[in-house]
């Protein structure tokens, strides 16, 4: 086994990556949906007192498990009720990501085990989503912890076996508290596709069933148990729609084509594409024979299961596919190194040509940009864009340059994670338009504790704005608006006002009140004659008074 040794150079590019990646978390607002959803939960959670049942502007909200939830409570409780408190689980859990597919890779070689880790923790994909907050980051790296318990415990024997299977199944209950059934059935499908392939069922034999299931059942039945015993309704709702009907019907409003996670790889998987092709058009074949567990094979059935999987689904977003990233970057790291030094320097060209491209841009951005509202805003990514387009191009000169086993992929992996990084910058200058971070510090402080106390109500009107409830520490009631907040009204109905005529009439006859509402609502109830006074502004919504 080869052994690296960190040269000083070396370690201290991979402190400054380190500190960018734990700073930047804290430095944009929390963007919408997702963000404010994922930070407002954990944020009520506190609140109220109540760890069962996750709440969403005060209403009942179970379409995920509370694991990530908790873990982004204990942060805000410690840290405070910041975006760098909410982020930071995601943060830390893509670090645990790369070192488990760092320990999971030294299967083929200390060599490739850092080669793993740096094309991983320099993809596209991963960078953008260990920066943001979502619950796919979390179910990223408890899903690789039981890809790694499993492929480890299949090379061990006697209690140190023992011990890996259970680190597995650990590992498929925290995913499930995660995210649900998906936790469970991908590694399955991964194992059973595997078996097809490498005719081989002793893995089967060896997932050590009568502790493992119980240690699964121990980990996750409580958090079940309690919540159907408060909430007769959890069942139907998180096992039959958000499970069954969610995968098989269109009923989230988020279909996509079959083809739709093809194009999401290839950019995600970048600088790696050319590796990443080549890994998955031969991780496929055999390497070991049919008695020997082949890891490069079972991390080839991974990423296919999770890739069609999701691609079988009626409800596809961006992040889905994030769960195969590891499995993919072990995949490229166990390339023959003479294929491997050829697809990095054909790389280098590619980082050229995406260097001058990203320069071209930042230089014409101004030319560019014609909406005079969102033009202030978008000109600040423009320096972010050049330093991306630098990191290119010194990565392109770097990479083509470089020898070694580590040295092409290391020089490749600190540009693209420099280049991507500056991506994260650049998303601090467009914050206001995707996050509601800038209204709450605009109302006058004595009107804000006012509402934070819950002496002004807040309506929300033919809009929610999922960030805004973090910054003002209190929910607003609903106004012609149900979306995914529809099953707690449900439960709640007097949170919810049906309709903008129904909230004048409450307007014109209550006292001093708040509106969230956006610039075509103001006008309309402007031409209604409505008392407003205009208290803070973004631009996509406002906020008015009654007095």
């Amino acid at each position: 086994m080869v052994r690296v040794r960190l040269r000083p150079l070396a370690l201290t590019a991979l402190l400054l990556a380190l500190l960018a990646w734990l700073l930047l978390p804290g430095l944009r607002g929390l963007f919408n949906p997702d963000e404010g959803r994922y930070a407002e939960i954990p944020r009520e959670m506190l609140a109220t007192g109540d760890w069962v049942i996750p709440h969403l502007n005060g209403l009942v909200y179970i379409e995920k498990p509370p694991l990530q939830y908790w873990a982004s409570a204990i942060s805000e409780a410690v840290f405070g009720r910041n975006e760098w408190a909410a982020r930071l689980y995601t943060a830390l859990c893509a670090l645990v990501t790369v070192w488990v597919t760092f320990l999971a890779a030294q299967g083929f070689g200390s060599a490739a085990a850092w080669r793993a880790a740096i094309m991983l923790g320099s993809s596209l994909l991963f960078v953008l989503l260990g920066q943001q907050l979502t619950l796919d980051m979390g179910l990223t790296t408890w899903m690789t912890v039981t890809f790694y318990g499993f492929c480890a415990a299949q090379r061990a024997e006697g209690r140190k076996r023992r011990g890996l299977m259970l680190l597995a199944w650990a590992g498929t209950a925290a995913a499930f508290l995660t995210k649900g059934l998906v936790a469970g059935a991908l590694p399955l499908l991964s194992l059973i596709l595997y078996s097809l392939l490498q005719r081989d069922l002793k893995p089967w034999r060896r997932l050590e069933l009568l502790r493992g299931v119980p240690l699964f059942l121990v980990l996750s039945l409580p958090w079940l148990a309690l919540i159907q015993h408060r909430l007769p309704q959890f069942f139907d709702f998180f096992f039959v729609r958000e499970h069954f009907q969610r995968f098989l019907t269109k009923i989230e409003d988020r279909y996509q084509p079959w083809w739709f996670f093809i194009p999401v790889l290839l950019a995600g998987s970048l600088p790696w594409l050319l590796p990443a092709l080549r890994a998955l058009a031969t991780g496929w074949r055999a390497q070991l024979p049919r008695t020997q567990f082949d890891l490069r094979r079972f991390a080839w059935a991974w990423c296919a299961v999770v890739f069609v999987f999701f691609s079988a689904s009626d409800s596809k977003l961006i992040p889905y596919i994030l769960p195969l990233l590891p499995q993919l970057a072990l995949l490229m790291a166990a390339l023959p190194e003479d294929a491997l030094r050829r697809d990095i320097r054909r790389t280098a060209v590619l980082l050229a040509v995406l260097g001058v491209v990203v320069l071209a841009g930042a230089m014409a951005l101004p030319v560019l940009l014609h909406n005079p509202a969102r033009a202030p805003l978008f000109i600040g990514i423009r320096w972010p864009l050049a330093l991306m387009g630098a990191c290119f191009l010194a990565g392109a000169v770097a990479a083509w340059r470089a020898h070694g086993r580590i040295r092409p992929v290391a020089v490749t992996g600190a540009a693209g994670y420099a280049a991507f990084m500056s991506a994260v910058w650049a998303a601090i200058a467009v914050a206001p338009l995707y996050s509601g971070s800038t209204l709450a510090p605009q109302l006058p402080p004595a009107l804000l504790q006012a509402v934070r106390a819950g002496d002004v109500p807040v309506y929300s009107v033919g809009t929610y704005d999922q960030s805004l409830t973090f910054y003002l520490e209190h929910t607003v009631t609903l106004v012609e608006w149900r979306g995914e907040l529809d099953f707690g009204l449900t439960l709640a109905p007097q949170r919810f006002v049906p309709t903008v005529a129904d909230f004048e009439s409450a307007w014109r006859a209550g006292s001093q009140a708040l509106a969230v509402v956006e610039p075509r609502t103001y006008a309309r109830l402007q031409a209604d004659g409505l008392p407003m006074v205009l208290r803070a502004s973004s631009p996509k919504h406002l906020i008015v008074s009654r007095q």
